[in-house]
């Protein structure tokens, strides 16, 4: 039996430190691991490399910022340079999964095709985490609780399927860059007659923020305020009707004032780095509702891959 594990990573080579700790070559047998290494400076490549060598992972090393989704395909598509895999899992850096539940995620998605699958997030100190969400398809709201009208859908940060499911949604779109190709992934997947659900046995810790201003943090990058108010619409122009999309962008301004306060009051003392990015980010997926996007399937990535130590 095959697995992958695809961690894509950005400036994070101390979180893939900690949390690829147990993921050496010996102790995962059938495991294929896959660190896709988002460039930032020569010293950081240099980090990621050193620890893939250490380790035994296969690292891809793209010459651009592929963002999160096209990160993942790349990373699927090295580990299939070695090995099919019958389960994929991807692993944010910043989130720590043992190898024991690791497994049992991906002998749950074997077995079931039809399912998408997230063990429980937890924090560091044990407190529950963002794990399940559901927006509104009339508004494009978040909504607190599964209704008639949400539609569920699951973190990124610890997400598993079989080889079959990825293949029928052509991984995540390449639209998106970051933030929101979760929500697509999760509509068009409900659309092809599947099923998301949390594995409320296994855990994984979260330490969420860590690839953004620091764990436990409440800030946020003007990266975060800018994708996030984009991409809302984004997905509305590759999915929705017309009528859909005059609904999601009346609800714009609602939904960035939601976006904003997410990374607390205090720093709305420096607007430039939260207010400006997601009036930005709003305009620009109004672009996209106007012009269009078509609903393609996402390309495939072509992975530069770094042989894997034989340590």
């Amino acid at each position: 039996m095959s697995r992958a594990l695809v961690v894509v990573s950005y400036g994070s080579s101390a979180l893939l430190a900690e949390n690829l700790a147990a993921w050496g070559r010996a102790s995962t047998p059938g495991w294929t691991v896959v660190v896709v290494d988002n460039p930032t400076t020569t010293e950081e490549r240099a980090r990621v490399r050193s620890l893939a060598d250490q380790h035994g992972w296969l690292l891809v090393e793209p010459d651009h910022n592929l963002g999160f989704g096209d990160g993942c395909a790349a990373g699927v598509a090295a580990a299939r340079t070695v090995t099919e895999p019958n389960a994929i899992v991807l692993l944010n850096p910043d989130a720590r999964v043992s190898v024991e539940d690791a497994d049992e995620l991906a002998r749950r998605v074997e077995e079931d095709e039809s399912l998408l699958l997230v063990p429980q997030m937890v924090h560091g100190d044990g407190r529950p985490a963002f794990t399940i969400g559901y927006v509104d398809r009339r508004t494009g709201m978040p909504t607190g609780a599964a209704s008639s009208s949400g539609l569920a859908w699951l973190t990124g940060a610890c997400l598993a399927m079989a080889r079959g499911a990825w293949e029928t949604l052509g991984g995540f779109a390449s639209d998106y860059f970051l933030y929101w190709e979760d929500v697509d992934v999760a509509w068009r997947w409900h659309a092809a007659g599947g099923r998301v659900d949390v594995a409320r046995d296994l855990r994984c810790v979260h330490d969420a923020g860590g690839t953004q201003a620091g764990a436990g943090s409440p800030s946020k990058s003007p990266l975060y305020y800018f994708f996030n108010t984009r991409n809302r619409l984004v997905f509305a122009a590759r999915n929705l009707g017309a009528r859909g999309r005059v609904r999601w962008a009346l609800h714009s301004p609602r939904y960035a004032r939601q976006v904003v306060l997410r990374g607390g009051r205090r720093q709305l003392l420096r607007p430039w780095r939260c207010v400006v990015p997601a009036v930005r980010g709003t305009v620009s997926g109004l672009r996209a509702l106007v012009v269009g996007l078509p609903a393609t399937t996402p390309r495939a990535a072509t992975p530069q891959v770094g042989a894997p130590s034989a340590g």
